[in-house]
């Protein structure tokens, strides 16, 4: 048994154990990653306890797999995989109608600045603008910097079709929002100090 040794005020003089390297990886994965996994696994849940086990789920596995050795190739889409599993496992196991992949949209940018406030409006009425349930999981993790690949591994798709029902979404959405998209486009142009032709 490890003692350490206590001095004269009562403070231990043993140094705190050193990380591993694994441990420093994962620390350096959370900070970057977790904020973006909590909203995705929220957003598909529908509720916050969930969302909060299914990050701790997934970094738990992480650490397991990382501390025997395991490589993984790209943590970000692997993390966001596990999530992804462990909402869809909960919601089969208490088969309780809780709110489906449609409320993607509904769950705020964590950044109060105008765009994210445009992009969680935009978010928000994905499904008015008639976008399917996979095309909503696309742009949604697309939000959250995932590469088409991770969004792939994720979703247990192709990458191909990922970017087919990307560009299927963005075909969608520019259609619902033109008028507002080349007004937005007109005015940035004239605040660079750009002059607008008419053709």
């Amino acid at each position: 048994m490890h003692r350490c040794k206590i001095g004269a005020m009562g403070r231990s003089t043993a140094s705190p154990p050193l990380k591993t390297a694994v441990e420093l990886e994962i620390a350096e994965v959370y900070e970057r990653e977790s904020g973006s996994i909590l909203r995705y696994a929220w957003a598909l849940a529908g509720d916050q306890e969930t969302a909060h086990d299914a990050l701790q789920e997934a970094f738990f596995r992480f650490f397991l797999c990382r501390s025997a050795g395991q490589q993984i190739r790209s943590a970000k889409g692997w993390l966001f995989r596990v999530a992804h599993n462990y909402v869809l496992d909960q919601k089969k196991a208490s088969s309780r109608n809780a709110v489906g992949i449609e409320s993607l949209a509904n769950v705020p940018s964590p950044t109060p600045h105008a765009e994210s406030e445009d992009l969680s409006d935009l978010l928000r009425k994905l499904p008015q603008i008639g976008l399917s349930a996979r095309e909503i999981e696309c742009v949604r993790l697309r939000t959250e910097d995932l590469r088409y690949e991770e969004i792939a591994a994720v979703l247990g798709l192709q990458a191909g079709t990922v970017g087919a029902l990307l560009t299927r979404a963005h075909m969608k959405i520019r259609k619902a929002v033109g008028d507002r998209t080349d007004k937005s486009q007109a005015f940035r142009a004239a605040a660079a100090g750009e002059k607008q032709y008419a053709s």
